[in-house]
């Protein structure tokens, strides 16, 4: 099928657009977690059919729409799904809030664990519910959950824990058998799991996805969406995977409350095309981004090695751990001296680091690299 890169500047591009408009038009964007590709040809292909028949009324999602989710988890993940667990939704991070609220009281307490997509804080505490951090820690090379901490954390007022599964911004693959056992920390303790897998499918081998659900069921929700895999976030469509009848009807008389039921039109036909048709295409575009990966780290550790960088397992995302080089504020100084914009660590909970997107061509990732070394050079030399 071929994976396409596009000129993203002209069309109220969040990453490049509205940064270039703010900081200038030499700036090189390289935050956002979206990609500079377009998406697989069946959904263009259908897209356009769909332009054609020039009516754009209300849409349903019909059975087809449901049996593509379950057929890419029977394929892709392993995992039967069973129809009625499926719930609809706007977004994942919408979901996620939605379900903070309709399984915590204010007060209650949420655990999260960052450095972390940004969004979880922020969902925690607009519900007024309390945040509790239990950080990642560094061990032999990886990233890996605290677990013991995470026990000392828990009382009473504990309800929830939100999993990031693959982890952004650290790119950690959790493995079944680390997902056990948080499954039964939380098991015992009776918190509830709501785990975020919209990366779920960009995993560079040998680490292989495992959906939460394949820990357990019970107390278990999955959110997830083709946004990410297949560069359409902005379609606002997602879906959830909620075993538990009685946490599945809370979820839907929230959702049913604000009305949201009637989905977007491209976002419904995106996934089931996604889901049916855009497999070979995705196998493509993980062979890119992991040349990508490699390129970036193997450039960064030969000529930036202060800079401390563990390889993703998965995302196209790259954590950058700044902390030898004592900035004050890392993000702003590569934006100052590199022009380069990235994602601003103190966001995800370390103020230390920032994050890399390289899903961009090999060209524009080049000139990052080659950015970001004369941003370091000027800082070491």
């Amino acid at each position: 099928m071929g994976i396409r890169f596009v000129d993203r500047r002209g069309w109220d591009c969040k990453k490049y657009d509205l940064i270039q408009k703010t900081y200038g038009e030499d700036v090189l964007p390289a935050w956002i977690a979206d990609m500079d590709v377009a998406t697989a040809p069946p959904i263009i292909d259908a897209f356009l059919k769909r332009v054609e028949h020039g009516a754009f009324g209300y849409t349903f999602r019909s059975e087809a729409f449901y049996d593509a989710i379950i057929g890419w988890y029977r394929k892709r993940y392993g995992f039967e799904v069973r129809r009625e667990w499926i719930v609809d939704g706007p977004g994942v991070i919408p979901m996620m809030s939605m379900l903070v609220s309709a399984l915590t009281d204010p007060g209650d307490k949420v655990i999260i664990q960052p450095p972390v997509y940004p969004p979880f804080f922020a969902i925690v505490k607009k519900n007024k519910r309390a945040l509790l951090e239990n950080r990642l820690v560094k061990l032999n090379g990886s990233f890996k959950m605290n677990l013991e901490e995470l026990k000392s954390l828990i009382d009473k007022d504990t309800k929830l824990i939100i999993l990031c599964n693959p982890h952004n911004p650290v790119g950690r693959v959790w493995t079944l058998e680390e997902l056990k056992v948080l499954y039964d920390i939380a098991l015992e303790h009776d918190l509830i799991i709501i785990s975020d897998e919209i990366h779920g499918d960009i995993v560079y081998e040998p680490n292989e996805f495992n959906t939460m659900l394949k820990a357990g069921l019970k107390n278990v929700v999955v959110l997830n969406s083709p946004g990410k895999t297949f560069n359409m976030p902005a379609l606002n469509i997602s879906y959830g995977i909620i075993p538990d009848e009685e946490i599945r009807r809370k979820y839907m008389e929230i959702f049913e409350a604000i009305d949201l039921t009637t989905g977007s039109a491209f976002g419904i036909l995106g996934l089931r095309i996604a889901y049916t048709e855009g497999e070979p295409w995705l196998e493509e575009l993980l062979r890119v981004l992991k040349s990508n990966r490699d390129m970036a780290y193997e450039f960064l550790r030969e000529n930036c090695p202060s800079i401390e960088i563990i390889p993703p397992e998965g995302t196209f995302l790259m954590w950058l751990d700044c902390g030898k080089l004592n900035l004050e504020d890392p993000q702003a100084f590569f934006l100052e001296r590199a022009r380069v914009y990235l994602n601003n660590g103190k966001d995800f909970g370390d103020p230390n680091c920032v994050r890399l997107n390289f899903a961009c061509s090999r060209d524009t990732l080049k000139e990052i690299l080659l950015r970001i070394k004369g941003a370091y050079d000027s800082l070491v030399k």
